[in-house]
């Protein structure tokens, strides 16, 4: 009791002016530490002692939003009138970002490592982002080589069901490349990945109601060594579709630059 009344009385004893300023400070440190820093912040600054900035620098998300197209019909990102699922998907992961008080180029470059620099509305920003990538990519990084990006599967029936077609990639690089994901521009076609004669689980477009497959899968393909990607079309997917038709695959990796490596298929659909 003695202790709290001492305390009382120097807080009481001083003048408004001082009380004020102290109370100012002790607000402004709530807040600091309390606003969701980032996870590069706290384990630079906090844990190494490095000394942190006075102030943290905050995006909002609406910022970013315009910046990124839909992947199915390449208009910017609109959380207000969202086009699709995988456009959600988008936008929820942006808004994750944002959550963590990540700096506008962090959720930028985290977007576009998930999505790929195509997403990206403004070509010129995917050039000099590329640039930059490839400036700082170490000597002894991962690089995922592709034989064939592009394959015409000629005409596809309806009535025959889904076609499949495979794609093989090359890691070129001194130390292992991971892929860990794959994903499509179109709910018609899925892929999975076959390496030394074992076939991953199907990736989809997401947000198109398939199941993803486990957050954590994942495959180290090392220095020199082949892996295939299993690309499958479903042309029961558009019972209505004739004609020509081009869809694409992602493939995703530990690729400093090439992150998002693209292959594509065409075809001519009849029932």
């Amino acid at each position: 009791m003695r202790s709290l009344n001492t305390m009382s009385q120097k807080i009481i004893t001083l003048s408004p002016k001082k009380l004020f300023w102290q109370l100012a400070t002790l607000l402004g440190l709530v807040i600091l530490f309390a606003s969701p820093l980032s996870t590069a912040l706290q384990e630079i600054g906090m844990k190494q002692g490095v000394k942190m900035p006075s102030v943290v620098a905050t995006v909002e998300a609406k910022e970013i939003y315009p910046m990124f197209t839909c992947p199915c019909c390449g208009k910017p990102l609109d959380k207000e009138k969202p086009c699709c699922g995988s456009a959600t998907a988008m936008i929820d992961f942006i808004d994750q970002k944002v959550s963590t008080g990540a700096s506008k180029d962090g959720v930028i470059l985290a977007t576009v490592q998930e999505f790929g620099l195509e997403r990206l509305a403004d070509e010129s920003e995917s050039t000099i982002l590329r640039e930059k990538l490839l400036a700082n990519a170490p000597k002894d990084a991962p690089k995922i080589a592709a034989t064939e990006v592009k394959r015409d599967l000629g005409t596809v029936s309806l009535a025959k069901g889904t076609t499949t077609t495979m794609f093989t990639l090359k890691n070129e690089g001194k130390s292992e490349l991971i892929i860990d994901k794959l994903s499509s521009s179109c709910g018609c076609t899925s892929a999975s990945l076959v390496y030394q004669g074992k076939e991953g689980p199907r990736f989809y477009m997401a947000g198109h109601g398939h199941e993803s497959p486990d957050a954590n899968w994942k495959v180290a393909v090392a220095p020199g060594d082949i892996a295939q990607v299993k690309v499958y079309y479903d042309p029961t997917v558009h019972p209505d579709l004739t004609g020509p038709v081009t869809r694409e695959v992602s493939v995703h990796s530990n690729d400093p630059v090439d992150f998002e490596t693209k292959l594509t298929i065409t075809l001519d659909q009849e029932k």
